[in-house]
């Protein structure tokens, strides 16, 4: 049986359906005839709409965008980028996935964005924006909801840095640039946006590692107040060069001190999933082994199925250093300076450059996937005494004992002929008279 509607002619490519008021168009839509309602019974109406559509179908095969697009992208606003780039994944440039701990951050990032930006146009978004948007950052007009045990919620005001708004302003971006890959807008408004961060103001995690003795200063402050488990996760940092990230989730299984090795897990694609058990972690590991109540090397205080948390790490060391820069201005000493746990893994790096290991090997001891260049301009540092010793090395002058054992220079070498030689080459004039 037939079941098609059966359409009377009303005009040229406007047909009326039988058994119905509405006329219908014969279109063709992305290549193919189709029936489009128009909506009417009138036949002035019809023609108008079929103008219409057919004038859209020229536009867009000119490369030209209708009016009813141009109107949506004009309205699309900057939470609906944001809400479109969560939803694909907060994906890369290239459309490949972020790790989970970056989605993370990122989704962290963006929420000052949107609580600034909230209904905004982003067509309508300018460089000036983001300059507004840094100085509402600086003043702490970001405003945070923190719950505490009690159940009750404090707010408290955050003043991003420069460096915290270039981060936030950049998940915008790739928010943007997503939009503009798909089509949502014509073009990412901030592409030219800058960075406000100037590279003499980042300060590196070289800048906050403490010194061997200021080291042992920290653990021995914290395992005098009975916080032990934090001055053997700040040894442990100190000892293997780990994240805080990358040591939190440890468990015992991965410790084989049979070999002298700790299989890991590592961030931002890093390599080499094991860090050498040297002797001063070998007997911490001991120690902590025979206080292990759980799977986890370093659990957390309220459940020992998960790992502690980070921030309060952060917080017992900020902590430690002013309790001891208090008693060291109290008994006229140097005071200490801010210590954090990337300061950590920079306090390893500086130990084993110290040490005599190249800039390489201590890149894949520590993971890192960029090389030796990051030892070299972020991780690595000397410190003054090892400077002053390698100084005491040289020798500027030497004496009649150490004339008969040096050997002979490389200028000397390069430009003098074995005795051998000066018969078969014999001496020009130039050289006689130089």
């Amino acid at each position: 049986m037939n079941t098609k509607p059966t359409f009377e002619r009303v005009g040229a490519c406007l047909f009326r359906k039988v058994d119905g008021g509405k006329i219908y168009a014969r279109v063709r839509d992305k290549g193919r005839l189709t029936w489009k309602s128009t909506e009417t019974a009138k036949a002035a109406d019809a023609r108008k709409w079929l103008v219409k559509w057919r004038r859209d179908a020229w536009l867009i095969r000119n490369g030209i965008e209708t009016q009813g697009v141009t109107l949506q992208r004009q309205r699309l606003t900057v939470a609906e980028i944001l809400d479109e780039y969560t939803q694909a994944g907060c994906q890369t440039r290239k459309m490949q996935t972020k790790c989970a701990d970056t989605v993370t951050r990122e989704l962290r990032f963006a929420k000052p964005v949107r609580r600034y930006f909230a209904d905004t146009p982003a067509a309508a978004l300018t460089l000036g924006d983001c300059d507004r948007y840094r100085d509402w950052r600086l003043k702490g007009g970001f405003i945070t909801e923190r719950k505490l045990r009690d159940g009750k919620t404090r707010e408290r005001k955050t003043q991003g840095g420069k460096r915290a708004v270039d981060l936030e302003l950049g998940i915008l971006s790739n928010a943007l640039n997503l939009a503009e890959r798909r089509g949502v807008i014509k073009c990412n408004p901030i592409t030219k946006r800058g960075r406000y961060t100037n590279a003499d103001e980042v300060r590196h995690c070289r800048e906050v590692a403490p010194t061997p003795e200021g080291l042992q200063d920290v653990i021995g402050w914290l395992r005098g107040r009975k916080e032990t488990a934090i001055a053997d996760l700040v040894a442990f940092l100190a000892y293997s060069g780990l994240r805080i990230g990358e040591a939190l989730p440890l468990t015992w299984q991965g410790v084989n001190l049979a070999e002298g090795l700790v299989n890991v897990k590592r961030e931002k694609r890093g390599v080499n999933p094991w860090v050498a058990i040297l002797p001063e972690m070998e007997t911490l590991l001991r120690n902590m082994a025979e206080r292990a109540k759980g799977d986890l090397l370093f659990p957390s205080p309220f459940d020992a199925k998960k790992p502690r948390d980070a921030s309060a790490v952060r917080h017992r060391i900020t902590s430690a250093i002013a309790a001891l820069n208090k008693k060291a201005a109290e008994e006229n000493k140097p005071k200490l300076g801010h210590v954090t746990p990337h300061g950590l893994r920079s306090y390893f790096v500086t130990q084993a450059r110290q040490s005599g290991l190249t800039d390489a090997e201590i890149a894949m001891l520590i993971g890192d996937k960029t090389g030796p260049s990051i030892i070299a301009t972020t991780y690595g540092d000397l410190r003054p005494d090892h400077l002053l010793a390698q100084a005491r090395r040289i020798r500027l002058t030497v004496t009649a004992g150490d004339e008969m054992q040096a050997p002979v220079s490389s200028h000397q070498s390069s430009h003098t002929l074995p005795q051998t030689d000066r018969a078969l080459h014999p001496v020009s004039e130039c050289e006689q008279a130089a």
